[in-house]
């Protein structure tokens, strides 16, 4: 199941949400319960199959 961010209009509270991709309930702010939110763009980690470099978590990427 996918995590979507979603950022709240009445209050400006962003949070996440883990949604199946089927689910049509109403998405409700945490924080003050209004129903008036933005899904929010979000970028995502993809794994690499196979073995990866040593050295990939350190600063300034592969090489």
């Amino acid at each position: 199941m996918p995590i979507y961010e979603y950022r709240c209009n009445e209050c400006d509270e962003k949070f996440e949400l883990l949604r199946s991709c089927s689910d049509n309930s109403d998405i409700v702010c945490p924080k003050c319960g209004q129903g008036d939110v933005t899904k929010m763009f979000s970028a995502f980690a993809g794994g690499i199959s196979g073995s990866a470099p040593s050295n990939c978590g350190a600063p300034g990427g592969f090489s």
